[in-house]
């Protein structure tokens, strides 16, 4: 029962626990989702699965053990092993293993060791606290049509209604002719401006012009401009403006030009960080992982001491920069040069 809670423990913190001689538990991210059949939204999770291939001892859950119980590591160690011994002879027995909080183990007709995880422990720790709620479907808002049309019945004309109103006859007659004397006295104001203007709209003989013997002399405006020399440089000058015999005036003839400086910048691109490690191994030695580091490195991995964890040196293989490439190396790795290897998200 202790094995359990352990790994339990380790999930919710880490996306990946191996169990030596028995297997690694992998937790994988999912949205939340919409289950039609009970109508029920369940919010995001992490959702365990079992790859019975990992079996190399990374460290993690004996650390966890021995610091947990205050024992050292080799002990830790083959508690561990006895109970997986337990419980690989459970299932040769009962063909069943059930883990508390985890899931279920249990063997189908070929004799494949097949894992059905607990649905119920959710191991995404911001999804603490969050359960199910009912999806209730958006009511639909049915077109309404118009409503009957009610046509008013025609109303039969009182005896006082023979068609002959002499106020409203009066009002009209009235208006129309103020209209009309409005409209006058418009077009005469428009007439008598048109012709103070000169124009000629109604098509009346233009009239001629005569011009005047002995009069007035036509006057010719001289040219009186003059340029001023304008002297090369900047700052302020003295320059005569108002011709001989006035004093100069200063003028500013701007700042000097400034030189554009050369920049010796680079641009340098940006380079997303490799959040996602391929850990090789975890070694409570420091010499240990160094030389391990360099024997991974001979076989052509760019490998690293990434951390001190929990007192062990956790020993990265590669690392990426997304989750995808991430997944597709570890998978190869599993299956050739690393089999023990496990994904570190930091």
């Amino acid at each position: 029962m202790a094995l359990e809670r352990d790994i339990h423990d380790l999930l919710h913190h880490h996306d990946c626990v191996i169990v030596p001689r028995f297997g690694g538990f992998l937790a994988h991210y999912r949205p939340a989702r919409l289950d039609e059949g009970h109508r029920l939204v369940h919010p995001p999770a992490r959702e365990l699965s079992f790859n019975r291939h990992l079996l190399r001892n990374d460290g993690l859950l004996a650390d966890h053990r021995a610091r947990r119980t205050g024992e050292g590591f080799d002990e830790a160690s083959g508690a561990i092993a006895r109970e997986v011994e337990a419980w690989q002879a459970r299932i040769a027995r009962d063909r069943r293993l059930e883990l508390p909080r985890i899931g279920t183990f249990h063997t189908d007709a070929e004799g494949n060791l097949q894992f059905d995880p607990d649905r119920r422990v959710n191991f995404l720790r911001d999804a603490y606290g969050l359960r199910p709620v009912a999806a209730v479907p958006a009511a639909r808002r049915e077109p309404t049509g118009a409503g009957p049309v009610v046509r008013a019945m025609p109303t039969a004309p009182g005896p006082a209604d023979d068609g002959r109103h002499p106020l409203l006859w009066a009002a009209a007659a009235a208006t129309g002719l103020l209209f009309l004397v409005g409209a006058g006295y418009l077009v005469r104001h428009s007439w008598n401006d048109t012709q103070r203007s000169g124009l000629l709209l109604w098509g009346e003989e233009p009239s001629k012009y005569a011009p005047r013997h002995g009069g007035v002399a036509p006057v010719v405006e001289e040219d009186t401009a003059f340029h001023v020399p304008v002297p090369e440089g900047h700052g302020v000058v003295q320059l005569s403006l108002l011709g001989e015999g006035h004093p100069p005036t200063p003028v500013h003839l701007g700042d000097a030009p400034v030189a554009a400086v050369d920049s010796t910048h680079v641009a340098v691109p940006v380079v997303p960080e490799a959040r996602f490690h391929v850990i090789g191994g975890c070694f409570s030695i420091e010499e240990n992982a160094r030389n391990y580091v360099a024997d991974m490195t001979q076989r052509g991995f760019q490998a690293r001491i990434l951390d001190q964890h929990r007192g062990l040196h956790r020993v990265a293989v590669a690392s990426y920069a997304s989750r995808a490439e991430a997944v597709a190396a570890l998978a190869e790795l599993q299956q050739g040069a690393v089999a023990g290897a496990w994904l570190l998200v930091r």
